[in-house]
């Protein structure tokens, strides 16, 4: 028993030793200091100015009569034109769709495959009932105490600004890519992009185009917002979930409320919700979001470090964690939404059904068929039945960070954003950038915006703003990227 003993205590001292070495011999990527990339002097109050000027176009995409709100469109177009004259003289532009706009800036070697950099047009409206609430009216484009404000600011006109200041400060230089580099700024990626992204991806396969890769809007760079990490943290998209509605009916037979039957449809309904929410899809840390916990570790606290750089023994522990954090639980699984119900006419009338409709944000391990799987079986009644209300997406596939792409993207975050740690991320919600899964393998999602803690919120909400100078930082990025991803 002695000898056990012994042998169990020298386990034990191997797997903290082990763990211990894995903690303290931890590193993250070549974290090349900024010193060593070129200066790029940008006019980040003039840069600014012009952001605010583009904010002042409504180019809204609203869920209905949106061809009567495309005027701001042609007009944004034409002040584009205007206000970045030697960008227009080097490219190409073509009007995809009556609104989008696609960009080409030949490379003097058409044997390399070209790049893409992309952005938005459109912005959202502002809530009913809350336009009090700005500090700013959201379209004045106001620049006032270091802030641009208004809608797009953030979503995404800010990150299509800057490129479009970055491509015009290199053009004016004379600048001459090697590499063939392309931009698409759709007008309708908040509803899906049906006639920008899903048109414009499609033509570029007809034309025989492979892109290297690909650069939308996704992640950004948070300051204080990964939790133990004290550095910025810079979230590059890899993937980004899909996207399905379900409908949920609910049978039974009707009459006068007076005599309600042992089921009613409402209570089949409520019933089945409830199965629903109380049978959550399997998650894990996996794939972008083990990546990501993989990059951060090193600049984690000596404890956290720990428990990330040994998940083969501290896994359960860390996923726990993780799920309480809503953000990092949407990332590890298909989240379950109810979002619309509808049932009954009058107060004493029972209603033969009842239905809902039930929004999956899908992870990359799960399908669409495999949800509705999951749904049937978590319901079990055959009086509740399931439909797919949308057509719905499915998650996009998982892109490298060993690509030229990756590299290049984290080089220049590192360049522009000193101190910041770069670590690949899920976006749990949608861009256009899954169109071009069509034409490359390399699709990433990142916009030189800085958030934090306060800015969040402001996403798709009240007093959307960014600072000048963020603006500034933004179009140094883009004048970098261009350079490195066009040699």
């Amino acid at each position: 028993m002695k000898r056990i003993g012994l042998i169990l205590v020298g386990l034990v001292v191997l797997v903290i030793a082990v763990a211990l070495v894995r903690t303290l011999t931890l590193s993250g990527p070549d974290a090349s200091s900024s010193a060593s990339a070129d200066p790029v002097a940008i006019d980040a109050e003039a840069a600014a100015n012009r952001l605010g000027e583009a904010i002042q176009f409504e180019t809204l995409s609203t869920q209905f009569a949106r061809e009567e709100k495309r005027a701001p469109f042609v007009d944004f177009r034409n002040w584009a034109e205007t206000t970045y004259p030697a960008f227009h003289r080097v490219a190409s532009r073509e009007v995809i769709s009556k609104y989008s706009l696609f960009y080409t800036w030949e490379g003097r070697d058409p044997s390399l495959e070209p790049i893409l950099l992309m952005s938005h047009m459109d912005v959202v409206p502002i809530a009913p009932g809350t336009m009090k609430d700005w500090e700013e009216d959201p379209f004045s484009g106001k620049v006032e105490n270091g802030f641009i404000w208004g809608r797009g600011a953030i979503d995404d006109k800010g990150s299509l600004i800057a490129i479009l200041e970055g491509a015009e400060h290199l053009a004016a230089q004379g600048y001459q890519p090697r590499r063939t580099v392309h931009f698409f700024f759709g007008h309708d990626e908040e509803v899906g992009g049906p006639s920008g992204a899903q048109k414009m991806a499609p033509l570029l396969q007809e034309r025989g185009i492979r892109l290297h890769w690909v650069a939308d809007e996704g992640g950004v760079v948070a300051d204080g917002l990964v939790p133990g990490v004290d550095s910025p943290v810079a979230l590059v998209g890899i993937a980004e979930k899909g996207y399905v509605t379900l409908d949920l009916t609910a049978s039974a037979p009707g009459g006068h409320s007076s005599m309600p039957p042992g089921a009613t449809a409402i209570g089949r309904l409520a019933t089945a919700i409830d199965r629903l929410e109380n049978t959550p899809f399997s998650g894990g840390i996996e794939g972008p979001v083990a990546d990501m916990l993989d990059a951060i570790a090193p600049s984690t606290p000596f404890g956290l470090r720990f428990a990330l750089a040994n998940r083969w023994l501290t896994g359960s522990l860390v996923e726990a964690n993780l799920r309480s954090n809503p953000t990092m639980a949407a990332a590890m699984a298909t989240t379950i939404a109810p979002t619309l119900i509808n049932a009954g006419v009058k107060e004493n009338v029972l209603p033969h059904s009842a239905s809902a409709k039930v929004n999956f944000r899908i992870h990359p391990r799960d399908t669409v068929e495999s949800i509705v799987a999951h749904v049937t079986a978590a319901i079990d009644d055959e009086n509740v039945k399931v439909s797919v209300f949308n057509p719905g997406r499915e998650a996009s596939a998982v892109s490298s960070t060993e690509s030229d792409g990756y590299q290049i993207l984290s080089q220049t975050i590192r360049d522009t954003f000193e101190g910041a740690v770069v670590a690949p991320n899920l976006v749990v919600g949608g861009t256009d950038a899954r169109q071009f899964e069509l034409v490359s393998d390399n699709v990433y999602r990142f916009i030189p915006i800085v958030l934090g803690p306060n800015d969040t919120s402001r996403f798709h909400g009240t007093n959307e703003r960014i600072t000048v100078e963020n603006m500034g930082k933004a179009v140094q990025f883009y004048v970098r990227l261009i350079e490195r991803g066009s040699k």
